[in-house]
């Protein structure tokens, strides 16, 4: 019976075409069908025999499907592993030491087909502190510049063409996750893969692609170590030699202070010329490499190389040596196998998580957040590996990726983008706002501001000053100072006017001032005289004055008496002059005697 339901389909597709004897058509992409004699039979594509090879890096080898996904066959990996700031595995499996501060080119195509580069960047570490000695990777891919980095702060960052992204995150050629401790970056159109953690980083390439044509200090993927590492001339070297070699034209070096010079003291005759047994350096935490911890990982990848970079850092540094077991763990996730290594150091590689935060040897690689959206594209993503890093505890969930913050309830969110309880109030601009209980919705009024109360500005030189705080007015009154030397209060005789320049403090601008000016000249016959409550006086007249024919004024001083003043006028009348009299001190009396009397 399920004989004829598999065929059910191709015989009705066909009974409306005739099919000739012999007549082979596609089922599927791994399934022929054929028509022999009036019977249809099936088979299955025939793939090539694929050997085995013998990996040089010592790694197992994986299979590698066609593009029909019927057939595969067999490749080594090309892996480049570089930890503890001077550790290098190449892609053949080549290990060497370097430790100078630059940027040099790990990864280069020698005939450029998918214009990939990979470049680290060494910053100067002092020795006697390698808890914090970050590198940054910069990976160039067609029109891409990724910028993978760590701060001491807020943990890894990842920058694209100069712009921060907030992973997970993923475009038509990039894919990005991290945690605060691992960043992956993949390029799936050549399946490459980058992981980076900060000192220590993987560089994974398919060997179908960059067979042959990669150089760096991550050496040749070949499947060769007899010409692992060469100079960018093309000369083929030992790779510590060549390593120094890939530095990046143009840019600055930090050159560390080298040691100081300790001389031993003087042997002794008692002391034998050769030592009859050789010391061997021996550490527990690098022994963890070979243990029942990683058990699960040595059947997948040789610890070897990391079990030697251990024991070099303890017996030399003795300060570093977590950084193997961290390196070889990255290794391991990245193939499958997930580690929880930490806890086997007794405190030693213990990593510690922010107050809101626990760690996971095995954490999801995207982790959920409040956004539904984000969570459906990204789901996929976290079913298919783990990463190590610090993670919100149960009960609560992340916010989101920018804010980092671990959440009871992702119902409200505040107009400013962060997340908010049920019940809390907070204040947003000018706004009062409340993440109601009932609704579960954000609900905002306006700030309510107290009535204002205008203040009497009437002493001399103030002036009413509206001052805005956050979102509320309030009034005052300000003293305007002109600029001097000194600083004084106007009065009320100071001519004054707007300047140009601005007060600091109240943003207003400045009043410049300077005293009134008043005309103190007056014709003969009056005198100047002030004013109380007035910034000038007045010319008041003093004295008698008349005007002879000859156009000759005649001024009569104060006090001569009344008889005077009528004498002058009968001497005068038939001249018809103007005859004034002043202020006469014995009568005080003004008397204007006109020319016509």
């Amino acid at each position: 019976m399920g004989f004829e339901l598999h065929f059910i389909v191709p015989l009705i597709y066909y009974f409306s075409i005739p099919i000739q004897n012999g007549q082979s058509w596609t089922v599927n992409n791994c399934t022929t069908a054929t028509c022999t004699n009036g019977k249809i039979t099936e088979a299955k594509a025939v793939c090539p025999s694929s050997p085995i090879p013998i990996c040089s890096n010592g790694r197992n080898v994986s299979k590698v499907y066609d593009d029909n996904g019927c057939c595969f066959h067999y490749e080594c990996e090309c892996v480049c592993s570089v930890w503890g700031g001077s550790h290098y595995i190449t892609f053949d499996g080549t290990s060497y030491s370097f430790n100078e501060n630059c940027s040099y080119h790990l990864v280069k195509e020698i005939i450029s087909k998918y214009n990939l580069s990979i470049i680290v960047n060494n910053h100067y570490c002092d020795s006697s502190n390698s808890t914090f000695c970050p590198k940054a990777l910069i990976v160039t891919y067609q029109s891409y510049k990724v910028v993978l980095t760590q701060s001491k702060t807020s943990g890894t960052e990842v920058y694209i063409n100069q712009k921060r992204i907030y992973p997970a995150y993923s475009n038509a050629d990039l894919r990005l996750t991290s945690t605060d401790m691992v960043i992956t970056l993949e390029i799936e159109a050549i399946n490459a893969k980058v992981i980076y953690r900060g000192s220590s980083f993987s560089i994974d390439l398919p060997y179908s692609l960059f067979e042959g044509n990669t150089e760096g200090q991550c050496g040749t993927c070949d499947n060769s170590q007899v010409n692992e590492c060469r100079s960018p001339n093309g000369q083929v070297e030992s790779c510590s030699e060549s390593a120094g070699q890939w530095k990046v034209p143009g840019t600055s070096c930090v050159t560390p202070t080298s040691p100081p010079v300790t001389t031993s003291a003087p042997r002794t005759s008692s002391e034998p010329l050769h030592s009859t047994t050789e010391h061997v350096c021996q550490s527990d935490i690098c022994d963890l490499l070979t243990s029942s911890v990683f058990a699960s990982c040595n059947a997948v990848i040789s610890p070897a190389s990391f079990v030697k970079a251990c024991l070099s850092d303890a017996c030399n540094s003795g300060n570093n040596t977590c950084s193997s077991l961290e390196s070889y763990a990255t290794e391991c996730s990245n193939a499958g196998v997930c580690v929880d290594w930490r806890n086997a150091t007794n405190g030693l590689c213990e990593h510690k998580c922010p107050g809101n935060k626990v760690y996971m040897a095995c954490g999801p690689s995207v982790e959920p957040t409040c956004s539904s959206r984000y969570n459906q594209k990204f789901q996929a993503y976290s079913n298919t590996s783990t990463q190590e890093g610090c993670f919100c505890p149960n009960g609560t969930i992340l916010f989101n990726t920018v804010y980092d913050t671990c959440v009871t309830s992702c119902d409200c969110v505040g107009p400013d983008g962060t997340p908010r309880e049920p019940g809390e109030t907070w204040t947003s601009g000018c706004n009062i706002c409340e993440c109601n209980q009932d609704s579960m919705s954000v609900q905002c009024q306006p700030v309510q501001c107290p009535s204002v109360h205008s203040p009497n500005c009437s002493e001399p030189g103030q002036q009413l000053v509206n001052t805005t705080g956050s979102c509320c007015t309030t009034q005052s009154c300000a003293t305007l100072k002109a600029p001097s030397n000194g600083s004084f209060t106007p009065g009320p005789c100071m001519d004054c006017s707007c300047g140009s320049d601005m007060d600091p403090t109240t943003s207003l601008n400045i009043i410049t001032c300077k005293p009134v000016v008043c005309n103190t000249s007056c014709s003969e016959g009056y005198e100047y005289q002030t004013a109380a409550g007035k910034c000038c006086g007045a010319c008041v007249q003093k004295s008698c004055i008349f005007t002879s024919g000859n156009l000759t004024v005649h001024v009569i001083e104060v006090g001569i008496g009344i008889l005077c003043c009528f004498l002058i006028f009968n001497r005068r009348k038939n001249e018809k002059k103007d005859i004034r009299c002043g202020n006469i001190p014995s009568t005080n009396a003004l008397f204007f005697l006109p020319a016509n009397n």
